[in-house]
């Protein structure tokens, strides 16, 4: 039983691997993407462009598409699979692609001929109030149209290539279309032509490539592709009942990343905040997506044969183990953010129109999501662990109620902030942040009905434990940072060398990591913290098995 439990946790481990390596690409090219535009892009049109037209009207389309399908259709396609029920799983597949794209097609043309009322739902601009942006938020709407159904289409693409367990060139497709957004946006750059329009002529042809990437993995399977609307299916029914209660969840969720980014926002004068609030997010949707997302994809189709063979205690015990990891990992990682946001900030994308302000700005929304990585790993895994055993409505339900409760913390600090930006700021990141603590207890607490996950006096005493050594860290940390600004504003200092830059900022960031994972890995083996060392362990592991093979 033991071996069988290693040798599970070791395929996932690889299996993650093949995703993290390309999630790294993805975000390399996504991290490469905001600094060219924070410094290429004036904070008005990229507050309009990226914030509004790409991030909650384009992508978040994809996004619905992606989060409300994929934990639908992968455990019933696979299963026809697994059964050998190859010309009956393909059937289901292309009745999906057919309808997908005849649908897309629809949103698509809508979103071109009318984006000025999308413009009007999702915003406080108008023709008449604010003229330049309301235009150009309709014409960036426009012009990033088409990109919806190669996204789309390439949502379901990434999960048939999931369900062949071919998960690199899967997660590859995201990087391939960031890449070619970077490229359009510097290509356009040194033309001198327009940068919101070369932006999103990028996206739109980042999203085909996305798709023909997807395309080539599946490219022994491409005989099986064919146009279909077979909705007399059984599994067509299936799909349809498992997507209803995910859907209502998603859209009530989008209706929360649409408030929070742009209509309480979009309330103010002052450009640059949903800048701010973007950008804060993106070191906690980077490794979100590095690392609790990736091994998310890589443990789904495992906890589906799991479930498959009623093996719950093996489900609870992979989810429990996986999460005290993660949570070892960002509980602490989360304060040391919090205590270098500043010079982080200014290091990685202060220049050109990004000045001290934007700096600030953004060093706030870091802080506050940043706390959101220890929670969203456990949300991750439990989640999976919920489509896993079809649940759905568990999911579905919860997600709601806690995407309204940060709604109703952004409407009170609209309420309370008036025109202080920063205060508003404030509450739609801390409230956003606080609804994701409490959402992952919440599915916490329903998943043990079902699977015995985190027992109750272990994880509290665990919890008490990481808690400690990471704040006894995170004051090490403020210490030699406060110290060495001092220092690095000192007359005498300043007569010999200038540290103000970003030289100075790298060394403060140097230093004050050292002093953190030093007092925490000094902490942790001081606790009896084992779960770094045991991730340390299954990392030297993988990376000695691929040595040997490259050497063989």
């Amino acid at each position: 039983m033991a071996t069988n439990r290693t040798k599970m946790e070791k395929r996932i481990f690889k299996a993650s691997a093949f995703v993290l390596l390309a999630h790294i690409l993805f975000k390399l090219a996504g991290f490469i993407q905001a600094q060219v535009m924070g410094r290429l892009l004036p904070p008005e049109t990229f507050d309009v462009v990226y914030t509004f037209a790409f991030e909650n009207g384009v992508f978040m389309l994809f996004l619905i598409s992606e989060e409300a399908l994929a934990p639908a259709f992968l455990p019933l396609f696979m299963r026809l699979i697994d059964r050998g029920r190859i010309t009956r799983a393909w059937s289901f597949a292309n009745t999906v692609l057919s309808t997908q794209f005849v649908l897309l097609i629809i949103v698509a043309l809508f979103f071109f001929f009318a984006p000025q009322w999308a413009v009007t739902i999702c915003t406080k601009w108008s023709s008449s109030d604010s003229p330049e942006r309301f235009d150009l938020a309709a014409y960036s709407l426009k012009m990033l149209s088409p990109a919806i159904i190669g996204l789309s289409l390439g949502s379901t693409t990434y999960i048939m290539l999931n369900a062949y367990k071919r998960f690199f060139l899967a997660a590859f497709g995201d990087a391939v279309w960031k890449f070619c957004a970077v490229g359009f946006l510097v290509v356009g750059y040194f033309l001198s032509k327009d940068s919101a329009q070369m932006l999103a002529w990028g996206i739109v042809a980042g999203s085909l490539c996305k798709l023909a990437t997807h395309l080539y993995g599946l490219r022994d399977k491409l005989g099986h592709f064919k146009v279909e609307f077979n909705f007399r299916h059984p599994f067509i029914k299936r799909l349809f009942w498992l997507m209803l209660p995910l859907l209502a969840g998603i859209l009530v969720a989008k209706v929360r990343d649409v408030s929070n980014n742009v209509y309480f926002l979009s309330s103010l004068e002052e450009s640059g905040l949903m800048q701010a609030n973007t950008m804060g997010r993106k070191l906690q949707s980077t490794l979100h997506w590095l690392v609790p997302y990736t091994l998310s994809i890589a443990v789904f189709p495992f906890f589906c044969e799991l479930v498959d063979e009623k093996n719950q205690a093996e489900l609870g015990r992979l989810v429990t183990h996986f999460g005290r990891i993660l949570l070892a990992t960002f509980i602490p990682f989360a304060l040391l953010i919090a205590v270098i946001s500043v010079p982080f900030t200014a290091f990685v994308f202060k220049g050109g129109f990004f000045d001290e302000t934007a700096v600030h700005r953004t060093a706030l929304a870091l802080s506050f999501y940043t706390f959101v990585l220890p929670a969203g790993a456990i949300e991750a895994l439990t989640m999976q662990a919920f489509f896993a055993n079809r649940r759905m409505w568990t999911v579905t339900l919860l997600g709601m109620f806690f995407s309204l409760t940060s709604i109703l913390f952004s409407w009170a600090g609209f309420v309370y902030a008036g025109t202080n930006g920063v205060l508003l700021l404030c509450f739609i990141a801390g409230g956003f942040t606080l609804s994701r603590i409490l959402k992952s207890f919440a599915l916490t607490l329903f998943l043990k009905q079902s699977a015995p996950v985190f027992p109750f006096k272990e994880t509290w005493t665990f919890l008490i434990r990481i808690t400690a050594a990471s704040i006894v860290a995170g004051l090490g940390a403020w210490f030699t940072l406060s110290r060495l600004t001092a220092w690095f504003i000192h007359p005498r200092v300043l007569d010999h060398v200038d540290l103000a830059n970003r030289t100075g900022d790298l060394i403060k960031l140097g230093i004050t990591s050292a002093v953190f994972v030093a007092i925490y890995l000094a902490a942790t083996y001081a606790l009896k913290i084992s779960e770094i060392h045991e991730l340390y362990s299954l990392s030297k592991t993988q990376l000695l098995k691929m040595r040997k093979r490259k050497s063989a």
